[in-house]
């Protein structure tokens, strides 16, 4: 299946697109990578070094694969970070001139209560993304933020997914009893959770990761299998990058 991904691209160090198309290519699935940004390193490891790209010339860059027949085909589009608003309407505009069968919108906004994008993009991407999407996958702020709803725990968190009326809401980060937290699956006829220790020094990008994941599994799997799959993968990754031993979803004691 062929997916188009926008969303960052860092030389060193896996967040955005290089976090989420080898989780797309792993799986099998062609995938056009169109980078709103090109940096150095995650911004967490120092400051970057790096370029945007102009919404001119990823206007440009749309029509020439238009001309080639690259879009006409998409089984899915996965967008994360935007650097400008004027970024997000080029790919709504997209998006609203080509039938996708699944677009899943990561509203990479902000975290532990404060935005990291302007206010400009945050808008945009509610007011020109969320209407494309057929599913989105915001961590707790950023739910809280796009339903206008306190999200504080599983019950808050399922009431703000259905705020927003969309078919599917995959909420990341959702705090649970016990030092926990939840990842929570959204539908409209089902709600699955899956729980995971809280745990420090987790690395950057899986959340990029989980989004790739997740559509990669989708694409050919209903919501509740492509969840379960996506976050067994997760699990091992975050474990091995930590060094030890592996509990995936399922119960499983795996080596590192």
């Amino acid at each position: 299946m062929r997916v188009l991904s926008v969303s960052s691209q860092v030389v060193w160090g896996p967040v955005g697109n290089s976090a989420a198309v080898p989780a797309l290519q792993a799986a099998g699935h062609e995938v056009l990578a169109l980078p709103t940004v090109l940096l150095s390193n995650h911004p967490g490891h120092g400051a970057p070094a790096g370029f945007r790209t102009a919404p001119a010339d990823m206007a440009r860059i749309f029509t020439s694969l238009v001309d080639l027949g690259a879009l006409d085909r998409l089984d899915g589009v996965l967008t994360g970070y935007f650097a400008s608003a004027d970024q997000v309407r080029e790919v709504a505009a997209l998006l609203r001139r080509r039938a996708v069968p699944f677009t899943l919108v990561d509203p990479v906004m902000g975290d532990h209560g404060r935005l990291y994008v302007s206010e400009e993009v945050a808008r945009a991407i509610q007011a020109e993304l969320l209407p494309c999407a057929t599913c989105i996958a915001p961590n707790g702020f950023e739910l809280a933020l796009l339903s206008g709803q306190s999200v504080e725990d599983q019950d808050s968190a399922i009431a703000a997914a259905r705020v927003l009326g969309l078919p599917e809401v995959l909420a990341t980060s959702i705090p649970a009893p016990s030092g926990q937290l939840a990842t929570l699956l959204v539908t409209a006829s089902e709600v699955v959770s899956i729980l995971t220790p809280q745990q420090a020094g987790v690395p950057h990008g899986t959340g990029d990761f989980l989004s790739g994941l997740y559509l990669a599994h989708r694409l050919s799997a209903p919501p509740r299998v492509a969840l379960q799959s996506a976050m067994a993968v997760l699990e091992r990754a975050i474990a091995r990058s930590a060094g030890t031993p592996v509990l995936d979803v399922a119960g499983a004691l795996h080596a590192p």
